[in-house]
């Protein structure tokens, strides 16, 4: 019992160490936002901070993390997967500068994640097949996204349950779905995470436009990397509560699809206001899973192998999120003889067909 009580008072401890050293990080108001210096960020962090002289290039390593930045630019290299700050990395006085609000709600949440008190576990996962019904969402040709939304989350669901999770569905057929009742079902259903699936499809004809993005909820007062989700409003919600899980479950998301679909273009974690995303009471992601219109994604849009592919992807980041933000190891969550919901899908109280 007296292990049991040290150990969580130093894990909080460690918490509270981490957010103070945090805390602690000189400030400077640069086009009237706050940033800090980020070699004072590597030092903090244990990162060695190398500027390419002869370029805009900024480089942070340390054992097992390496991180690409360019001054003047948004987007961030982690690990060889692509990230968007809220506001460019800058030069002040001489020094390389990145907004307070990426250094810790996007660097820190992935350098040094919060993890769940001990005793809590990642058990259960809400898929939200995107469009259905009425609302068909994105067309190629005579193909429909809501089709194969539903399809892949049907093939992610299959492998979840394998693995022991509990899972609903938005939707389990051709049926629409109102966007808050979909993150109600979540609510209602105790869910750990939200995952809703979607793809993109080019309007312009010829368009070569393809890859993977992975969406996490805009923080309060930031413009979105998609900014049409932005509803004229930059203020804080629901969803953003979760901000740090939020990317944290984005990056594991978006690397293990990069890796298990080789050759497919990275087009990194993006920031947006959906109303799935902002209205989730738990982790919460958007995947765009491709574009329909492309036939290099089309490979594991439309073919079963190429989707079930995509879907261990899914799973795969799932349990990399899992794994890292459980406080100490845990066996997979086990499937109960007596209850049948870890291995069937739930029903909206109410349909709006």
């Amino acid at each position: 019992m007296f292990k049991g009580c040290l150990s969580a008072l130093l894990f909080t401890l460690l918490l509270v160490g981490m957010d103070a050293a945090s805390a602690s990080l000189d400030t400077l108001r640069v086009q009237n936002r706050e940033y800090a210096r980020l070699w004072d960020w590597a030092r903090l962090r244990g990162f060695k901070a190398v500027r390419n002289p002869s370029s805009r290039e900024v480089l942070l390593t340390n054992d097992s993390t390496r991180i690409n930045l360019r001054i003047d630019g948004s987007r961030v290299e982690f690990n060889d997967v692509g990230l968007w700050f809220s506001y460019p990395v800058l030069i002040a006085d001489g020094q390389v500068v990145v907004s307070i609000q990426d250094l810790r709600g996007v660097l820190d949440a992935l350098v040094v994640p919060r993890r769940l008190p001990k005793g809590k576990t990642v058990r259960t996962i809400c898929l939200d097949p995107g469009h259905g019904g009425k609302e068909p969402g994105q067309k190629a040709g005579s193909r429909l996204e809501k089709t194969y939304t539903l399809s892949l989350a049907l093939e992610v669901r299959s492998r979840l349950v394998q693995l022991g999770y509990n899972v609903i569905l938005t939707r389990r057929s051709d049926a629409y779905v109102d966007h808050p009742d979909r993150t109600a079902l979540a609510k209602r259903a105790n869910a750990d995470l939200f995952v809703s699936l979607h793809y993109n499809a080019a309007a312009e004809s010829g368009s070569e436009a393809n890859g993977i993005e992975v969406y996490a909820m805009t923080p309060e007062g930031a413009r979105s990397t998609n900014v049409s989700a932005d509803v004229g409003s930059l203020r804080a919600w629901a969803g953003n509560e979760a901000d740090s899980q939020n990317v944290l479950l984005a990056y594991h998301i978006q690397r293990a699809l990069l890796k298990r679909l080789p050759g497919s273009e990275d087009r990194g974690v993006r920031r947006a206001r959906f109303l799935v995303l902002r209205l989730a009471e738990m982790p919460a992601v958007l995947i765009e899973g491709g574009f329909m219109s492309n036939p290099s994604d089309a490979r594991w849009i439309y073919s079963t192998t190429g989707r079930k592919k995509m879907a261990n992807a899914i799973v795969e980041g799932i349990t990399a999120y899992k794994r890292q933000i459980e406080a100490l190891a845990t066996p997979p969550p086990q499937r109960s003889s007596s209850s049948k919901s870890s291995n069937s899908t739930a029903r909206p109280d109410s349909d709006k067909n």
